[in-house]
């Protein structure tokens, strides 16, 4: 079950209303759960959503609201679109696999207008990335909110969001893990770690989590890990991230993937992390036998 702070949605963020009822929000939607959920919310409070579908999310179906889907090369033409539905208020949702390569697109006018803006995005790790990618919006005169700012009771709250009482016994390992994370953030190369209390197992680069875990799944398989090397995942909000971009988070399948890797649990960035369906996570964790925990970075206080 969720502990009681959770289920009540405690959170240090207040969800953000439309200033009047109906006001339009832009949701640029990747690949995911976490667009759909963000929309329902928005609507729930009040806002009419319109989904621009980019990257993994022209896969999804988008029939509860209006929706467009855009290549790469049809970038450019996202401000139009939301310009024409009177819409200022955007937030970013969901995965996206393959980066784009806008050398080896067919660009629309609009799209190649902002060629010179959009080859500077391309450069670097992810948070470099996204910043780029605001700052292209605000210069534009709209406003770019964070997926908190509609459901803040996504964000995991300090302590085992299962209850088991489990963790204290691999706090050794998470604040290895901890650390770790803390320095691949700041080289912006990835958010999660893999570590026992000995070592670290596993780094997350390019590939993403779900591939990391894979990957100790392997290495367990292998012996390369011990049977009795207890491991844990820590996924860290990086030190200079933005807030409003691609905080950390797991779902349901994160609890699979760490089930099969042989982890003991999940620790994650208290109140700067995502987790998509708490409840249903944490059901999958106690089923599991693995806790979930948030985690103060900066004190490393969990209670």
């Amino acid at each position: 079950m969720l502990s009681t702070q959770h289920a009540a949605g405690v959170s240090t963020f207040e969800a953000l209303r439309p200033a009047e009822p109906g006001e339009r929000i832009g949701i640029v939607a990747g690949g995911g759960t976490l667009p759909a959920l963000v929309a329902r919310e928005a609507e729930r409070l009040g806002w009419r959503p319109f989904i621009v579908a980019i990257a993994d999310g022209r896969q999804a179906s988008w029939g509860d609201w209006e929706s467009i889907a855009l290549h790469w090369g049809q970038t450019g033409d996202v401000f139009g679109h939301l310009r024409r539905r009177g819409i200022r208020t955007l937030i970013f949702a969901g995965t996206i696999s393959v980066r784009p390569d806008y050398r080896s697109i067919w660009p629309s006018w609009q799209t190649l207008r902002m060629l010179p803006e959009l080859f500077v995005m391309t450069q670097g790790g992810d948070d470099s990335l996204l910043r780029a990618v605001a700052g292209a919006f605000e210069r534009r005169g709209f406003s770019v909110v964070g997926v908190q700012a509609i459901a803040p009771t996504l964000l995991l709250p300090r302590g085992d969001l299962t209850g088991s009482g489990r963790w204290p016994r691999h706090r050794e390992a998470i604040q290895r893990a901890e650390r770790a994370a803390m320095q691949l953030g700041l080289l912006d190369i990835g958010q999660a770690i893999v570590a026992s209390a000995d070592r670290v197992i596993a780094m997350e680069g390019i590939e993403g989590t779900r591939e990391t875990l894979l990957r100790v799944a392997e290495l367990r398989k292998r012996g390369r890990i011990g049977k009795a090397e207890t491991c844990v995942l820590f996924k860290a909000f990086k030190p200079q991230q933005d807030t409003r971009f691609d905080l950390p988070s797991i779902g349901v399948e994160t609890i699979a993937q760490a089930e099969e890797a042989g982890l003991v649990g999940i620790a994650m960035s208290a109140e700067r992390s995502l987790v998509i369906e708490p409840q249903k996570v944490a059901e999958a964790a106690t089923r599991a036998g693995l806790f979930v925990l948030g985690l103060d970075q900066e004190t490393g206080d969990a209670a």
